[in-house]
């Protein structure tokens, strides 16, 4: 018998997710505004290519998600005052939306702001004020001794109009600010571009260097 590593294979195997599963976006997207605006225009001005980790990373996301939804794709995209809301799945046709996480099960969900943010863009994109949401929790509880991993949960999510109101509002907010990055080539302050709780995001960000190359608050794309 010989077994042997195959990398021509490998490649084409990765190839194949991202000709598969990555497209060119146009447009802003909800996504686009819920995480970090610098790091979101530096990705239109100054594409990179998918790691190999990256792309298996979505891959276990789009898996689960198809899995657990028996759909091959998400909802059609509803675009509202320049926005484009992307919805996952529909359960009792209100939106769905499925994450895939190493987070603990344990963890609240309302700790996941940027969650909070896209799910309340679903809802009001959809005109509802109810929304579902199931997390498939790869490493459990986070307690190897039991064993108990992977774990799902499932929860209903309900706002108010208001809570909709100015969760939007404030993505309008946030648009404006996006599109005047990639209109002028300048980047955002910190603490304008990033949302709240989201420094995380510069811990291993592609931009990392040119986001903070200079002394001024504002850099050149």
């Amino acid at each position: 018998m010989n077994i042997v590593e195959d990398q021509q294979f490998k490649d084409w195997l990765i190839k194949s997710i991202e000709e598969r599963e990555f497209h060119e976006r146009t447009g802003v997207h909800c996504s686009d505004l819920i995480y970090c605006l610098n790091k979101q225009a530096l990705r239109k001005s100054n594409p990179e290519p998918n790691t190999e980790k990256e792309t298996l990373l979505f891959s276990i996301g789009w898996a689960t998600q198809r899995w657990l939804t028996g759909a091959d794709e998400d909802e059609p995209e509803v675009e509202v005052d320049g926005i484009i809301v992307t919805r996952d799945a529909l359960y009792d046709d209100c939106p769905w939306e499925l994450k895939c996480t190493y987070q603990s099960s344990n963890r609240p969900v309302e700790q996941n702001a940027h969650w909070i943010h896209q799910i309340m863009a679903q809802c009001y994109t959809s005109g509802r004020t109810t929304a579902y949401l199931s997390r498939f929790e790869l490493m459990g509880d986070w307690i190897i001794k039991n064993g108990n991993r992977p774990t799902l949960h499932a929860f209903r999510l309900e706002f108010s109009q208001d809570e909709l109101e100015r969760n939007w509002r404030w993505l309008l907010e946030r648009r404006e600010e996006f599109l005047r990055v990639i209109q002028t080539g300048k980047l955002l302050p910190k603490v304008v571009a990033l949302p709240a709780g989201g420094s995380y995001e510069c811990e291993r960000c592609h931009y990392k260097d040119i986001c903070e190359g200079g002394t001024d608050d504002r850099e050149e794309l």
